[in-house]
């Protein structure tokens, strides 16, 4: 009996041993630098929020952040990589409406699961897009332009940051609810589909605020409507889309971060409270502001799954609409 007490004692103890440094491990988190993977290229509006947040996740838990912009194929391939990471927390996704809702319907296979590759850690911020004219478009406003656009179908182009993108689903939303027929052309990035209506390229893209306003400022666009429920306090004299008939639309997008499935929760948990915090941190937020990042609603883990799910079946149907897996 004796012997049966101490070898059930030594397994015990051993099992201990064994959990102690997978317990001592998270509850120490982080312990070295952490990679957050941004699925656009450097100097945009998302590439910016990455390295807001780093900067305050640095100060706040004490390891070094460092962003690692891996783009291409709408966001896929920075989320693909993740997946295949280890589960430790020290490499996050910046995810999208893109890579996480709606690339299922864009493409005909995906290197990831939206669903079950990822864990999130929470929604980091939200930001408004708006509709912009090239200059020598005869249209100072929506009226306007749904009146050049039905009096001539297929005569006005939108450039797009690439096929499913959300630069691309607005304008598409817009022109279905709108009744109005414009043509889609496709550019490599967010920053190319602005620069072809300003040199006009194209006559219209769909922004995000960020990337818009400089351009606005300088004449060498039009601002028509922001697709958002409140105007921009730099665009006072834009309106919004239900203040011209918009019925809905995809919105700005939204920013979301994710870790690969299997992440210690003590890990998610603690990534997820210093993301929350940095909305409270003056120098932060006046950052973000910069920007014109929006503070979430909903800050909790389950949120980036809800906004999954809920653009994924709200918007599904119309990407599958315009059968993108096959272009």
């Amino acid at each position: 009996m004796n012997r049966v007490f101490l070898a059930l004692t030594c397994c015990s103890a051993a099992a201990a041993t064994c959990l102690a440094p997978s317990a001592f491990a998270q509850d120490n988190f982080p312990t070295k630098p952490i990679r957050l993977v941004v699925p656009l290229p450097p100097g945009g509006g998302a590439d910016g929020l990455a390295r807001i947040w780093g900067d305050y996740v640095a100060r706040h838990l004490g390891a070094a952040v460092v962003v690692e912009n891996r783009a291409g194929a709408n966001g896929s391939i920075a989320a693909a990589y993740v997946a295949t990471q280890p589960a430790d927390g020290y490499t996050i996704l910046l995810g999208t409406q893109s890579n996480l809702a709606l690339n299922r319907f864009s493409f005909g296979k995906l290197n990831y699961d939206p669903d079950q590759s990822f864990a999130g850690i929470g929604i980091l911020a939200t930001t408004p897009q708006v509709l912009l004219a090239n200059n020598a478009v005869p249209a100072n406003n929506v009226a306007d332009l749904i009146r050049l656009a039905k009096a001539s179908p297929g005569k006005y182009s939108y450039s797009t940051a690439g096929k499913g993108n959300s630069t691309h689903l607005n304008m598409e939303i817009f022109a279905r609810q709108l009744g109005v027929d414009l043509l889609n052309v496709p550019y490599k990035g967010s920053a190319a589909a602005l620069l072809a209506v300003v040199g006009g390229e194209t006559q219209l893209t769909s922004a995000v605020v960020f990337s818009a306003i400089p351009f606005s400022k300088e004449k060498k666009v039009k601002p028509l409507v922001v697709f958002a429920d409140k105007r921009v306090p730099e665009m006072p004299d834009v309106p919004t889309q239900p203040e011209v008939g918009i019925p809905k639309s995809l919105g700005g997008g939204w920013y979301g971060l994710v870790v690969p499935k299997g992440t210690p929760d003590a890990v998610i948990q603690k990534l997820n409270v210093a993301t929350a915090k940095m909305w409270a941190d003056p120098e932060s937020r006046q950052k973000l502001g910069r920007i014109y990042m929006v503070e979430p609603t909903d800050k909790a883990t389950s949120a980036v799954a809800k906004a999954t799910r809920q653009d994924a079946e709200q918007w599904g149907p119309l990407v599958k609409s315009l059968n993108l897996a096959a272009q």
